[in-house]
């Protein structure tokens, strides 16, 4: 097996195929020069200091030969050829591998206006680094991008003691993945915590300053993007597999082509292999990619049990979650804007849920600061258990009552 990419869905994917019985060799290449480690406290807790290189590593660096893995860090993939398993390396050695598995994950997104090029991205660890270094109090920080990984660098730059602006052209950012209660409770935070927010854009990048759609020039010591992720999809493309917004993949994520799989942020799960031909499910609108750490190691697991010839498992109710200025919030299935939605608590006071329904089932919900609720839900929509609304949204309810099986008493 060659891995190509090091990130959560690689090591994921190796340890997976290891405790699923498999003894062949298995090969990993990532091109940043250090053990795969975990990206989510690299907008927190790592930039804040809190935490070190070594206590965000996915596994200390034993585990590698323990688990016979032959990890080549700081190499990049040149090519692969999926008819003949031939990996080639940036640095001239050659892989022969019987199945190949992508996990490239993806690059920050550029800011594409005059002067963006001097924006900082926070993608790596080296990219965390290097802000840290720059974040010192009473710098002047402009954020562009409310999202999650903007909203948690704003957040961790005003513990620095930073002068932080936020921008972003929504007025209610998450509001279409969390929904509007959440987002609100969500965006306020900023501004009670000394952010100054804008909606808007940004235009230009200036010496010591940033140009906004709105007319403004706001002063900034430090820039920046936080945009989303651009999918690395390139080496697949250049295979000859089908690629749209992602590498497509089936169920059990094998792509177009036989032999090659694709797991975490570039898998765009919604297309069949029949015989090398990808044959997709349904309307292009129904495929989709996720870029969530849940994701990245479900979408691995997967895999190993497809390589492995292991049923799959029954899918399981998509999962995230975001920490800033000590709230935490988890979301899970998904929000519908057209399902009625069932407050539990204050939640837009930083202390509830919202549950959404359809037809008596749950298919969302969203937390802040109360994880249990979450693990309800989950299995709400795992089990497709019916709900009433009343009884979640009473707070005196116990919500594991709905979970436990009914006995039935004779007579």
């Amino acid at each position: 097996m060659a891995v190509i990419g090091a990130g959560l869905a690689a090591v994921s994917l190796c340890a997976a195929l290891r405790a699923g019985g498999f003894t062949g060799r298995l090969t990993v290449v990532g091109d940043e020069p250090c053990h795969p480690y975990d990206r989510p406290p690299l907008s927190k807790q790592f930039l804040a200091g809190e935490r070190d290189a070594a206590e965000i590593a996915l596994q200390p660096p034993e585990w590698y030969p323990r688990e016979r893995i032959d990890l080549r860090a700081g190499v990049a993939v040149a090519a692969f050829d999926a008819d003949t398993g031939r990996v080639n390396l940036a640095d001239g050695t050659t892989l022969l591998a019987d199945a190949i598995v992508l996990a490239t994950g993806g690059r920050a997104r550029p800011l594409t206006v005059p002067g963006g090029e001097a924006a900082t991205v926070l993608r790596t660890r080296a990219d965390a680094e290097a802000l840290r270094d720059r974040l010192a109090p009473g710098v002047r920080v402009l954020i562009v991008g409310a999202g999650l990984i903007g909203a948690e660098v704003a957040a961790t730059a005003t513990h620095h003691g930073c002068q932080v602006t936020l921008v972003d052209p929504s007025p209610l950012p998450m509001e279409r993945a969390i929904g509007p209660h959440a987002a609100r409770a969500l965006h306020a935070q900023h501004a009670a915590h000394g952010v100054t927010v804008v909606c808007g854009g940004v235009t230009a990048i200036e010496a010591g300053q940033a140009v906004l759609t709105t007319g403004q020039s706001v002063p900034a010591d430090v820039v920046v993007a936080g945009i989303g992720i651009v999918p690395n999809v390139e080496l697949a493309e250049a295979a000859g597999l089908d690629v749209d917004n992602g590498v497509l993949v089936d169920a059990g994520m094998q792509t177009s082509v036989p032999g090659v799989y694709a797991i975490g942020d570039i898998a765009r799960i919604g297309g069949a292999v029949n015989h090398g031909q990808a044959v997709h499910d349904g309307p292009v609108h129904e495929r989709y990619r996720a870029e969530h750490w849940d994701n990245a190691r479900r979408t691995a697991e997967t895999a190993a049990r497809t390589i492995l010839g292991q049923p799959p498992e029954a899918p399981r109710a998509p999962w995230f979650w975001t920490d800033r200025y000590g709230t935490h919030l988890e979301m899970t299935g998904l929000y519908d804007a057209a399902a009625e939605t069932v407050p539990r608590g204050a939640v837009e006071a930083g202390d509830g849920t919202v549950f959404y329904l359809r037809d008596g089932r749950c298919v969302g919900a969203v937390s802040l600061n109360r994880p249990l609720d979450i693990r309800a839900a989950q299995r709400f929509i795992d089990r497709d258990t019916p709900v009433e609304a009343a009884f979640l949204a009473d707070e005196r309810s116990d919500l594991r009552r709905l979970l436990m099986p009914k006995v039935h008493c004779p007579g």
